[in-house]
């Protein structure tokens, strides 16, 4: 069982790290929240991919062995063209198009071992518009991970990183007509410890993030966004509690609380916008001998905040794998967390999305992908404002082909659609993009 948790770490480590290189000039990303309950399920410890999968595994990088680690490093590079930078909503004139290139260079040091293990990492975006030079980006990340091996059932474990990240016009806290993506640097450090008693075992985790923002401008007329309003410290406490009754079915609790800090109070309209919260969540995770495992779960999230009203609300989720062929895979998810927000008006946003992702191995070297999301962004408002509503669609598919090992090349293609309460505020955007890579 001990086992199972070191993939499941390693697993949420390898995401950790791809997804802090940032995203390309592309997909609207959501913001997730700390406070979701875990909604992997650790592997078995037999190989639980599919046949292609595991064929497919002749095209991994082999990596550069130093020692008892290896180095992988990889450069990918993106032309990409996007027909709505600004996320201009219709019916407003000025709607830009522009090609865009982006450069994705990645180091990743993982250690070789038996027991333990330490990794290291720096990834980078850096995103060049042809037709709008405010809009260029420069994203990186630089971290390790690592975890400790103190007996069989027993370890402790811990990550700390600095990204500097950006958000794209257009997103939840995004100012409408914005020209220029949101700047912010991000320092996590977190540690935990898992123990295993027979069919039992509890987890502990604690996180502290650090968000620092950039002040940006809405254009030369509308003058500049006072980001740093939102620079803040959160902190994160998290205990989970697994029990095994039978093999392939556990049930599983979680309790989490957060206290986020900000750094200006009151902020430059008069707000203080700290505040504290706690969740409470139970599921149940099933596996069918690795053809289909699935976790659902439900429970109750309260944020209290400093000068607005109190957020509060039931949480729940669902997330499964299902294997209906040996070259598919289908990964189903719904999700609820609690955002904090850049507006004025409210203290936060529930942030509810289900979707599924798709991958179909053609053939060992050719891989099709697929996303399809949803998301009901439901803000809470102070009193004497009505409450609004933004809702986002966004739709996924690309291809990756590797002729050998050390190269890969294909297309995608992206869509989102925003549609809002607010006036002027709905919009859609179309991306295509052409990746190719090289890897060692």
């Amino acid at each position: 069982m001990t086992k199972l948790v070191y993939r499941g770490f390693a697993a949420a480590c390898a995401g950790i790290g791809l997804l802090a290189g940032g995203n390309i000039a592309s997909a609207q990303m959501l913001p997730k929240s700390p406070d979701m309950p875990d909604i992997g399920r650790p592997q078995p410890d037999q190989d639980e991919r599919t046949r292609a999968a595991q064929a497919a595994q002749n095209y991994d990088p082999a990596g550069i062995p130093i020692g008892s680690f290896r180095l992988f490093p990889v450069i990918e590079l993106d032309e990409t063209y996007n027909d709505n930078i600004y996320a201009t909503p219709y019916g407003v004139p000025g709607q830009t198009a522009s090609f865009i290139q982006v450069i994705k260079p990645s180091l990743e040091l993982r250690s070789d071992w038996n027991n333990h293990m330490l990794n290291f990492y720096a990834l980078g975006a850096f995103g060049i518009y042809t037709a709008a030079s405010n809009a260029d980006y420069q994203d990186f990340s630089v971290g390790m991970n690592g975890r400790l091996d103190i007996y069989r059932n027993q370890n402790v474990f811990g990550a700390a990183s600095f990204n500097r990240r950006h958000e794209d016009p257009g997103t939840p806290n995004a100012a409408v007509g914005q020209t220029t993506p949101t700047v912010f640097n991000q320092t996590i450090a977190s540690v935990g410890y898992f123990q295993q008693f027979n069919r039992f075992s509890v987890r502990l985790d604690g996180e502290l993030d650090n968000y620092t923002y950039f002040n940006n401008g809405l254009g030369p007329a509308q003058g500049v966004i006072p980001n740093s309003d939102r620079d803040r410290i959160e902190f994160y406490q998290v205990v989970r509690l697994n029990y095994e009754f039978s093999p392939g079915y556990e049930v599983w609790s979680r309790a989490a609380f957060n206290q986020r800090v900000y750094r200006y109070v009151p902020d430059s309209q008069g707000f203080d916008r700290d505040s504290n919260g706690w969740s409470i969540v139970g599921g149940l995770a099933i596996d069918f001998g690795g053809i289909t495992s699935a976790e659902i779960f439900a429970g109750y999230v309260q944020q209290n905040y400093v000068s607005f009203q109190t957020l509060r609300a039931p949480t729940f989720g669902i997330t499964a794998n299902w294997n209906p062929l040996p070259e598919l895979r289908i990964k189903p998810f719904l999700r609820r967390t609690v955002e904090e927000t850049s507006s004025t008006i409210a203290s936060g946003y529930l942030n509810t999305q289900f979707g599924v992702n798709v991958g179909y191995y053609y053939r060992e070297n050719i891989r099709f992908d697929g996303l399809a999301r949803y998301n009901f962004i439901d803000y809470q408002t102070i009193p004497t404002v009505p409450a609004w509503h933004d809702q986002y669609l966004f739709l996924s598919i690309g291809l990756k082909y590797l002729p050998t090992p050390n190269f890969f090349i294909g297309p995608e293609y992206q869509f989102t659609n925003r549609t809002s309460d607010q006036p002027n505020a709905n919009y859609s955007q179309n991306i295509i993009m052409l990746r190719l890579g090289a890897q060692l």
